[in-house]
């Protein structure tokens, strides 16, 4: 996620740390400056959902810092969600046996990677100190939906969002997220605002008319479905291209008619 940074320097074993405003966000450290910046845009294509973009952001950033503990955190979580179990175990160990003296913000962060790899399911705990230490950055609510997305708890995983918004309104990434939690919760209506709310506050990012078109997928309106994933599609080729195929496909086959194709 994008921060604004006041980048602090402290002399550590000989080190230039280099971390955010203590008490306002969680302190990010690592004693490479560029580092930081490639951490930063890396976490702004995790929220476009441009994840190409920010895995291989993550990459990079570790080649220029490789005992960086967010960003080994951070790739930990994406493999873990992705059901990667083998990069999971990589970056989770990183992040463990980092060598810095980590903010507490980071401990508890790794706190919760050590139960993780204990076979813990549940690590809501560390969410809720992270939102009482931190409660005005961002990253507090996105770890605690991480983690309530692991056990399973879409309820919770609404709560804090709309806790999330109160914070950061303008946060576009957070009505997207909200939007997928109350499909779960099959609320439609409540979906098709936050999805809404996402296209207004980002129209320049293809994933808004993904999510949307996956929105109208879900409530098998197939020939929007189709428009919105080709919406995606004419601004980004990497998004959505195979999304559109199904949903025509969908479409025609429940219409028993052509879906007329929009040229790009």
């Amino acid at each position: 996620m994008k921060k604004l940074l006041l980048l602090v320097i402290l002399l550590s074993a000989g080190n230039l740390m280099f971390s955010q405003s203590k008490g306002k966000m969680i302190p990010v450290t690592t004693d490479s400056k560029t580092g930081l910046s490639t951490y930063n845009q890396a976490m702004k294509y995790y929220d476009d959902v441009n994840l190409k973009e920010a895995v291989g952001s993550f990459s990079k950033a570790l080649s220029q810092d490789p005992d960086f503990f967010m960003v080994n955190y951070q790739l930990a979580f994406y493999f873990l969600l992705n059901r990667a179990g083998d990069n999971f175990k990589k970056f989770s160990d990183a992040a463990i046996n980092c060598k810095y003296k980590l903010s507490d913000g980071e401990e508890l962060l790794r706190g919760a990677l050590l139960k993780l790899k204990e076979g813990s399911t549940d690590v809501t705990d560390v969410g809720k100190k992270l939102m009482e230490i931190y409660p005005n950055d961002p990253n507090s609510y996105n770890n605690m939906v991480y983690f309530q997305t692991l056990s399973g708890d879409s309820t919770g995983v609404v709560e804090t969002l709309n806790k999330a918004i109160k914070i950061a309104p303008g946060k576009a990434s957070f009505y997207n997220q909200l939007g997928y939690a109350y499909l779960t919760l099959e609320q439609t209506d409540k979906a098709q605002e936050c999805f809404d709310k996402y296209i207004r506050l980002d129209p320049k990012n293809p994933n808004v008319y993904d999510s949307k078109g996956d929105f109208y997928m879900y409530i098998k309106d197939y020939y929007n479905a189709y428009q919105s994933y080709m919406n995606a599609y004419s601004m980004d080729p990497s998004f959505s291209h195979d999304k559109a195929e199904i949903a025509k496909h969908m479409y025609e086959q429940t219409e028993g008619k052509k879906l007329e194709i929009i040229t790009i």
